[in-house]
């Protein structure tokens, strides 16, 4: 068949007639074989959006530069899951949890300010605690102790263990003892005149 058309036509003209025929041919057999060609330009597929891993809550760490306020605060927070069955720190100045706002004060003093949710007691320059209070018992115990000097109980003599310091000093650390219904933290702020605070109160 080509060779009657190079006998009507230039030989220029056949081989630009042979260019198109193969050219089709080929974008024929590209459409066969779901190959796309430059006369129709290919659709890219995006890769199906994977999932990324979400990053990791960060762990709930106790602030370990609590004032007295921020410890009063969280009050109400949820302990660490249980690491003890029996509490050495059981009672702040002969004050339980669970006693009632009269026997406290017996114990305590005279409060230099009080109603029926804390007392707030100071004894020297060095220490003073507030007591709360939930349905006239005592719910939570907060004990202060102010400057280096303050006699502060150890943490192991509070928890039954060493707290490792952080490089400015402060450290935190609390201890939850479900049998005995209630939980511990023990608290030093950063400085030169640190606050140690002990926290004991009710579990929820």
């Amino acid at each position: 068949m080509l060779k009657g058309f190079s006998k009507t036509i230039s030989p220029g003209a056949g081989a630009a007639i042979l260019t198109f025929a193969l050219t089709v041919a080929s974008a024929a057999a590209a459409r066969a074989q779901g190959t796309p060609t430059q006369t129709e330009p290919a659709t890219q597929t995006q890769p199906a959006a994977q999932s990324q891993p979400q990053p990791a809550a960060p762990p709930s760490v106790g602030v370990t530069n609590q004032t007295e306020a921020q410890v009063a605060a969280g009050l109400t927070r949820e302990p660490a899951p249980a690491k003890a069955a029996e509490p050495l720190y059981r009672e702040y100045r002969g004050v339980t949890l669970g006693m009632s706002a009269s026997d406290v004060r017996a114990k305590l003093g005279k409060p230099e300010e009080k109603s029926d949710e804390v007392d707030y007691f100071v004894f020297n320059d060095r220490e003073r605690a507030r007591v709360y209070y939930k349905d006239g018992k005592a719910s939570a115990v907060i004990a202060t102790y102010v400057g280096r000097e303050a006699a502060a109980p150890a943490p192991a003599a509070v928890l039954g263990t060493e707290i490792e310091a952080k490089p400015d000093g402060s450290m935190y650390l609390m201890t939850p003892y479900p049998q005995a219904g209630y939980w511990v933290a023990y608290s030093r702020t950063p400085g030169d005149s640190p606050l140690t605070i002990i926290t004991m109160q009710k579990s929820p």
